[in-house]
């Protein structure tokens, strides 16, 4: 009776122990606790949120301004770059334009055209290195970005006689030929402005500018009509800006 009851509890341990082992997974790995099937990772190869237009500015750009001042129309050559991720433009350029204070007319006189009491053909040369600041850049559109600027720098200033001796209403000197007699000067001084550029500044360059340039002559001045010295050379320029970017 004691064999029997020793032989049955051995069987029931036998036959859980064996249950046990084989139930369990192959190779000692736990059950998922999710279906894979039914979770699925993505990951892009390139950034989902695009970074903006800074990463497309076009830091320089080069180009021609035509200009219109109270003495006429001239032209002039201009360098930028863009700084603090496209707010700020540092710039330099060179205008080229006649220098006068009064209208001058051609009148015929003693069997020729001339300029009563013109003595000298009076040129500057403005070059500036200075600052523009956009304003209102959040609150436009791309397609319209004003600015104000501020520059500083040195105004080349070429006289040639208009008459021998510069004598009012003399014989007229060649325009080439009056080169042979020419005075330089040089002045420093500045300018303010205000301008716009319309469209993409990144794609190209165009843009209108009004600028009030401060270039005290000083002494006496410097004439190109006799009695009427021209103390100041600046004045009120309008510019149209071409230019392209790299």
């Amino acid at each position: 009776m004691k064999k029997t009851a020793h032989f049955i509890f051995f069987a029931i341990f036998f036959i859980s122990g064996f249950n046990q082992l084989f139930s369990q997974t192959p190779g000692g790995e736990k059950e998922p606790e999710f279906n894979p099937d039914s979770v699925f990772v993505f990951e892009s190869p390139r950034p989902l949120i695009s970074k903006g237009d800074k990463t497309n500015i076009k830091a320089s750009s080069y180009g021609l301004d035509v200009i219109l001042s109270d003495s006429g129309f001239g032209f002039g050559f201009f360098w930028q770059r863009q700084v603090l991720d496209g707010n700020m433009i540092i710039f330099s350029n060179l205008l080229l334009s006649g220098a006068r204070n009064t209208d001058e007319f051609e009148q015929f006189i003693n069997g020729r055209w001339q300029v009563i009491n013109k003595i000298n053909r009076v040129y500057k040369f403005p070059m500036t290195f200075g600052l523009q600041q956009f304003i209102f850049k959040n609150a436009l559109s791309e397609s319209l970005q004003p600015f104000l600027s501020l520059g500083i720098g040195p105004t080349f200033i070429l006289s040639n006689p208009y008459t021998y001796d510069r004598e009012p209403n003399g014989e007229i000197i060649g325009w080439f030929k009056s080169f042979g007699y020419s005075e330089f000067s040089m002045r420093f001084g500045g300018s303010v402005g205000i301008g716009a550029y319309f469209g993409n500044i990144n794609n190209s360059i165009l843009g209108v500018n009004i600028k009030y340039h401060y270039i005290p002559y000083g002494g006496d001045g410097i004439e190109s009509i006799i009695g009427l010295p021209m103390t100041n050379l600046g004045g009120v320029f309008l510019s149209l800006t071409i230019g392209s970017v790299y």
